[in-house]
């Protein structure tokens, strides 16, 4: 899946999780926003990986990221497991 499109599906899936749009489009960082908490960073993630069907890493949970970091770690992740 091409990056604008992993993208675009992120941001859908970011407003589905922590239930508003993200106020700077991908480039919304988990600092931007007070509803994108450390809970909503674990239910993100999540929705991510099931929405993809990736493993994401771990580091995804814990770090002060943006969309963009998740977005490239979906695309890593989808070219990892293609043959």
């Amino acid at each position: 899946m091409a990056t604008d499109q992993v993208i675009q599906q992120l941001l859908e899936v970011f407003s589905s999780v922590v239930g508003e749009d993200a106020v700077h489009g991908p480039d919304t960082a988990r600092g931007d926003m007070e509803v994108w908490d450390s809970l909503a960073q674990v239910r993100l993630v999540y929705a991510v990986e099931r929405a993809f069907d990736v493993e994401l890493p771990e580091r995804l949970l814990t770090s002060e990221v943006s969309l963009l970091d998740i977005a490239a770690a979906v695309v890593d992740a989808q070219k990892a497991k293609t043959p």
